[in-house]
């Protein structure tokens, strides 16, 4: 078990997963400001940090800039740096143009050895080449790094065009487009709006922060492990959940904080016992199994934790051997899916379209991005290298 924890954590660091909880939402203030303001959650694993760095663009004129500790809500300090200033720091990007502008924010305490300290960036940038008039119409235009994007609209503007797919919704009026970048570039997306009514509120999967990692075990086992990492934020909620899907047993069962690095005390409870905490609007078959694990306290308004639960599940009617070819078949309810093979065996199958790397170890890794609301079903082929 201890030798999986390493691996996990080399993998995640080593950027094979990038952070699911990474998410920008630029919310567009009136067009002739040519401003907006941003929401940036972020996160650095490094362990032992002190500060995280945010590069502001180009061209851009900052203000209003506010940083925020996700796991307790409490504001941090914060500077303006250079990007010299910022490449001498022992956690500086290594990479920073000696003329860059950074935001330098102090953490609350070093990251955690195998965690990751999250923080929130609250800036207004004014920037007439990202955001402009064109007419009666506003034309927003920005290239996206990161995987998790939302624009929100002015006042009174229906969207016309996305130059990449979206999902789209109204919230008290205004509204919302949604872009996941499954990339491992950046993506330029151009949102075009023009005056008038908008339309009615859906699920964002780009707003959903959580990620899931499967490592394939030897077929002739049915045995695979999983990384799976969420946030929770419910005020007053002491106990964390992970739903075993029916038909799969699970072991090995490990909660970890990622603020903290510490180890959540885990158990096996029934879908009786978590319906009657009246934490999720669904609820879940009363014989259902269910990994619990137990917050050191309640969470306070504004506080929130980032876990990461490890755990082995064996699966036989979805994995194994079949006339000599390794198969995987599954329903992927995440935005964001990752399946690594066991070492020695190439693909041959994947079924829907994958992007496909290999890791430190030379494993193939499938990577699956649902921008549905539904469920992906996942289909994939083996054979062991000769």
């Amino acid at each position: 078990m201890m030798r999986f924890r390493a691996v996990c954590s080399l993998l995640l660091l080593a950027g094979v997963v990038r952070a699911a909880d990474e998410m920008t939402v630029y919310d567009l203030l009136a067009p002739a400001t040519r401003s907006f303001a941003i929401t940036y959650d972020t996160s650095t694993s490094r362990a032992g940090a002190t500060a995280l760095f945010n590069v502001i663009r180009t061209g851009a004129e900052v203000s209003a800039i506010r940083v925020v500790d996700r796991s307790t809500g409490k504001e941090l300090a914060w500077k303006l740096v250079t990007g010299e200033q910022a490449r001498a720091h022992p956690f500086g990007p290594v990479n920073a143009a000696a003329q860059a502008r950074y935001i330098m924010a102090q953490l609350a305490r070093p990251a955690a050895r195998g965690g990751e300290s999250r923080v929130r960036i609250f800036k207004t940038y004014k920037d007439p080449a990202s955001y402009r008039e064109s007419g009666d119409q506003i034309v927003f235009e920005r290239s996206f790094s990161i995987r998790r994007n939302a624009i929100v609209l002015p006042a009174g503007y229906r969207l016309a065009s996305c130059s990449a797919p979206a999902m789209v919704s109204t919230v008290d009026g205004r509204v919302r487009v949604s872009v996941v970048n499954d990339r491992d570039d950046a993506m330029l997306v151009r949102v075009i709006a023009s005056r008038g009514a908008a339309g009615a509120a859906t699920a964002h999967r780009a707003e959903e922060d959580r990620e899931i990692t499967y490592w394939l075990l030897e077929p002739e086992t049915h045995r695979f492990r999983i990384a799976h990492e969420f946030t929770v934020s419910r005020p007053g909620q002491k106990h964390v959940h992970n739903f075993v899907r029916q038909g799969s047993t699970v072991s090995d069962a490990v909660m970890t904080n990622l603020d903290t690095g510490a180890e959540l005390r885990t158990s096996h409870v029934r879908g009786r016992e978590v319906n009657a905490l009246g934490y999720y609007p669904e609820p879940v078959a009363d014989d259902a199994v269910v990994v619990q694990g137990d917050l050191e306290k309640p969470l306070a308004a504004g506080e929130s934790v980032r876990l990461r639960v490890t755990e082995v599940y064996t699966d036989a009617a979805g994995y194994g051997l079949r006339e000599g070819e390794l198969f995987w078949d599954r329903t992927l309810g995440r935005p964001r899916n990752q399946v690594v093979l066991p070492k020695g065996w190439m693909l041959v199958a994947a079924s829907p379209g994958a992007i496909v790397s290999r890791d430190a170890d030379g494993r193939i890794v499938c990577r699956f991005a649902n921008p549905r609301s539904d469920s992906l079903a996942v289909s994939l082929r083996a054979r062991r290298l000769p």
